[in-house]
């Protein structure tokens, strides 16, 4: 990426089928720009003016032009944001006038939110909620990105680096003082503090991932004999035809996922193959994915047909669990008189179970409720300061690691080292300790003009 020095420019809209387009510019070269471009007036920092654009004594466009003096703005820097006309020819106008100014150059994925950190407007952690909070798509997501953007998590990790660096320091003293005994006191002091800070952490850990899943979304795998009714299912929840639902049975030979928003969170519903005892060569891949695809998921739903109610031989136990929703499908027709045995066994094992017939309507609503409970059970509501970032949990894991190998004596140097460790983990979370490609890797997965 450019130098945080250098002038960048992007589109920060789309510039694809509508009707205003915004270009942001950012850096110590942006009032040259808009001189290049023809805006030869004095403009008031928050006010918005209408402009002409104007490259090579031609009109080209008259612009909503606003800008932001440094550091009052996103980026710290001086920054315009121009609203042209949506028109290819503008555009590309407007880009060469610009390139042809000395540092001067197309921003590339995430770097005006570079600039932001560089210029300490926004850690790592908030920087990266900003993706998050562009991609939410449900309340809980919009909800969890925009308390992590606003530092709630930062503050967090901010805290507990201070604690470690308030320890260090006594730490420092006895190092440099070693002929003085240590006070019992500040020994109880120090192991204390370290011990307080191991169980916030484990405490904060120890959270079934529910911020990823929030923020990644649910996975629900729809798993059953095949001609059970599982396609059907998966068209009903969704409200469309999303699988193929045929009498034949392995209708369905590979796993068909769509996205829905299920009690406000994002469920990511898998229809899979039919599990059964297979010589085709093709379905047994179909089968296999369904197996891994139900061991990986946070919730399943088990389809059993009424009137051929029996588990897949190859099922196994492990998928009957408290995350296991049994439904059984097709009441409106014959039942066999194996299910009453299936029901008492399934209240013996105290399993959630309904009785639904997709194809005659009947029951769906309580099922739709059922469903909602159970996620709202994996995903409590009111939680807060999640952990939703891998990069974060596993700079977390190695902070924990290194306050469990803690020890204050007889070797307070290493002790100062463990310290050390685990300030700087904390650190690489919201940027305090970083390097340059940790800051690519991060930057860009973002989009052209954030």
């Amino acid at each position: 990426m450019s130098s945080p020095r250098q002038t960048i420019f992007a589109p920060i809209t789309s510039t694809h089928s509508s009707a205003i387009a915004v270009i942001r510019i950012s850096g110590p070269q942006t009032i040259n720009c808009l001189q290049a471009l023809g805006i030869k007036k004095n403009l008031k920092p928050k006010l918005v003016s209408l402009q002409k654009i104007v490259i090579n004594q031609n009109l080209i466009d008259e612009a909503l032009v606003l800008f932001f003096a440094g550091p009052h703005s996103f980026t710290g820097e001086d920054v315009a944001e121009i609203s042209i006309h949506s028109s290819a020819f503008i555009l590309q106008q407007i880009t060469s006038c610009l390139l042809a100014l000395t540092d001067t150059n197309l921003a590339l994925p995430g770097e005006f939110s570079k600039q932001a950190f560089y210029n300490n407007k926004l850690d790592l952690a908030q920087a990266e909620a900003i993706v998050d909070l562009i991609n939410s798509e449900t309340a809980t997501q919009h909800k969890q990105a925009l308390q992590q953007m606003q530092g709630d998590l930062s503050n967090l990790y901010s805290q507990w680096r201070q604690n470690l660096l308030e320890i260090s320091s006594l730490l420092t003293a006895i190092i440099d003082f070693p002929e003085d005994d240590l006070p019992q006191e500040l020994q109880q002091h120090i192991n204390q503090q370290v011990h307080n800070l191991i169980t916030a952490l484990q405490q904060h850990l120890n959270d079934n991932l529910i911020g990823q899943k929030i923020r990644d979304g649910l996975n629900l795998a729809i798993i059953g004999a095949p001609n059970v009714g599982k396609s059907s299912l998966i068209n009903c929840l969704a409200n469309s035809e999303i699988a193929i639902v045929s009498p034949y049975a392995g209708t369905t030979r590979d796993v068909i996922e769509v996205h829905l928003h299920i009690a406000d969170i994002m469920v990511k519903i898998a229809d899979t193959a039919g599990i059964r005892a297979s010589k085709n060569a093709v379905e047994k891949i179909g089968i296999n994915k369904a197996l891994q695809k139900a061991k990986t998921a946070d919730l399943k739903i088990l389809v059993i047909d009424a009137g051929n109610p029996k588990l897949p031989k190859n099922l196994s136990s492990e998928f009957l669990s408290q995350n296991t929703l049994i439904v059984i499908n097709k009441i409106d027709q014959e039942k066999s008189i194996k299910l009453s045995k299936i029901i008492t066994l399934l209240q013996q094992k105290q399993l959630d179970f309904i009785e639904i017939s997709v194809a005659k309507n009947l029951n769906l609503t309580n099922l739709k409720q059922l469903l909602h409970s159970k996620i709202k059970a994996i995903i409590p509501a009111n939680c807060h300061n999640l952990i939703t970032n891998q990069r974060h949990r596993i700079a977390l894991e190695k902070t924990l690691l290194a306050l469990q190998d803690f020890c204050l004596l007889p070797y307070p140097e290493i002790a100062f080292e463990n310290l050390r460790i685990a300030s700087n983990e904390l650190g690489s979370i919201t940027g305090k300790i970083t390097n340059e490609e940790l800051l690519d890797q991060i930057f860009t997965k973002f989009c052209i003009g954030k």
